[in-house]
């Protein structure tokens, strides 16, 4: 089993730095998983490279999970439209709209609230993102069965990432739908009613 590298930072651009010289140290990578902590932000990073041998192809894949508070309600899960999700439709398989024509085209939808998750990806550089990965899988879902077991946010493509700052577009699509998912911490002093 690999280690798990972790990082930690206040300021993004340091955070990725870290994570870049990481990552250009281990010259043969064929797997890596690192856990990017930025203020109270925790993002795990998983890439994976299977190069194959004989007669097989090889494998890889990008993974970014983030947990989120379990108070969120909103589940859905996106992944690519193709011929098989086409033929699904035509047989009544469900598939949300989000009123975004450019993700709607893209992705087959499945939400428990529509709107939210319109809300939700409504920045335009987190759609630019969730297009150029368009072969992605974007889910907010809890794997157990317990009343409280975690949400986590993830991101998986069947592609090793490679491309350092095609990663960090990544990171930051991840990032930017964690904290609008996050409620802001309040203070419990009672300074900040004054």
């Amino acid at each position: 089993m690999d280690t798990i590298r972790r990082f930690s930072s206040n300021s993004e651009e340091e955070l990725w730095r870290q994570l870049t010289l990481d990552i250009a140290r281990d010259k043969n990578l064929t797997s890596y998983s690192a856990q990017l902590l930025l203020h109270d932000t925790e993002v795990f990073l998983d890439i994976d490279i299977d190069l194959g041998g004989g007669f097989e192809g090889g494998s890889s894949s990008t993974t970014f999970m983030a947990p989120v508070p379990t108070s969120v309600p909103l589940r859905f899960a996106l992944h690519e439209q193709n011929w098989m999700s086409e033929i699904g439709k035509f047989f009544g398989m469900g598939d949300a709209q989000l009123n975004l024509p450019d993700l709607d085209d893209a992705f087959v939808i499945k939400a428990n609230d529509p709107q939210a998750l319109a809300a939700l990806l409504s920045d335009a550089k987190v759609r630019e993102t969730l297009l150029e990965h368009s072969n992605c899988e974007l889910k907010l879902s809890v794997d157990h069965d317990e009343p409280d077991a975690t949400p986590f946010l993830t991101f998986s493509k069947d592609d090793a990432i490679l491309d350092m700052v095609k990663l960090q577009d990544v990171y930051r699509m991840v990032l930017t739908l964690v904290q609008k998912l996050s409620p802001p911490v309040t203070s419990t002093t009672g300074f900040d009613k004054l």
